[in-house]
């Protein structure tokens, strides 16, 4: 990483040996410096959904989201004026609603953009039911300035736009808050592991090369190796006890996209990545 940038002199040294870190949410958090995230992107446990006992911790749903919304209240002082917070979540079950709950007490904290709904391939339900196949991706700003990079679709408009005064400004459909177009893993390395496809689309939307991304349910470390294969900083943390394999895999996808730059010979104007977030780790 460049340290004329400031995100490493902000940064505790303990940042600059590693990736992800084997703790709890609320205490990583605390440990960063204020206003030195642009993007949180998380994928928190749900409650209940699994049987795995991470998503079993609490003694009841409110117990949950008072927890979930104090690690969000935490991560406003790591936030700049214009970043942005986005995490995933489920519908729920009856009773057990714990994402709506939780979006009523964010309006406190965060500006409210949009709800996104992932369309996933592989549905599962009962017979007398609607098969379920979506997860939900909130995505909140600490206020009305923030990074907003448009993300297109690999779709063709096929024309020029409704109103000839208002051309379209891509030949490419733009995405909606409903996304179709990216398949969910069927055959995770681990449980409620995301498409890289899925983050990248995140990362690059809500942040810039050179911008520090920060995941405190960092799992198997997906956000991790998409940020640095994206040029960006990354730090997360994890309660799992795969923890120390998530940092081995975002450190092994630094390491891959430094030998490229060597091969590359730091060359911005190619086609491979750029050396603004090259990293001293």
């Amino acid at each position: 990483m460049k340290r004329e940038s400031g995100h490493l002199a902000a940064l505790p040294p303990r940042f600059l040996m590693r990736y992800v870190f084997h703790e709890d949410a609320l205490a990583f958090v605390s440990s960063l410096p204020s206003e030195s995230v642009e993007l949180v992107l998380t994928d928190p446990p749900y409650y209940g959904i699994v049987k795995d006992s991470w998503d079993n911790q609490w003694r009841d749903v409110d117990a949950f989201v008072d927890w979930l919304f104090s690690v969000f209240t935490a991560c406003r002082r790591i936030l700049k004026p214009t970043s942005t917070l986005i995490f995933f979540g489920g519908i729920g079950k009856q009773k057990q609603r714990s994402l709506l709950r939780l979006i009523e007490r964010m309006d406190s904290l965060y500006v409210y953009q949009n709800w996104i709904t992932w369309g996933k391939r592989r549905a599962y339900g009962k017979k007398d039911d609607y098969l379920f196949t979506r997860e939900e991706i909130l995505w909140y700003t600490m206020s009305e300035r923030f990074t907003f990079n448009i993300p297109l679709l690999a779709e063709k408009r096929g024309y020029a736009g409704f109103n000839p005064k208002y051309p379209a400004k891509s030949e490419y459909k733009r995405v909606t808050n409903v996304w179709t177009d990216i398949p969910e893993l069927f055959r995770p390395a681990r449980y409620c592991q995301k498409p890289e496809a899925l983050i990248a689309r995140l990362v690059e939307t809500h942040s810039n090369p050179g911008d520090m991304v920060v995941d405190p349910f960092v799992g198997f470390g997906t956000t991790g190796i998409v940020a640095v294969k994206l040029n960006r900083y990354f730090a997360g943390c994890d309660m799992a006890s795969d923890a120390e394999l998530a940092n081995q895999r975002v450190m092994e996808a630094k390491s891959n996209v430094q030998a490229i730059q060597v091969e590359c010979g730091g060359d911005q104007g190619s086609d491979c990545p750029g050396d603004e977030a090259t990293s001293d780790c």
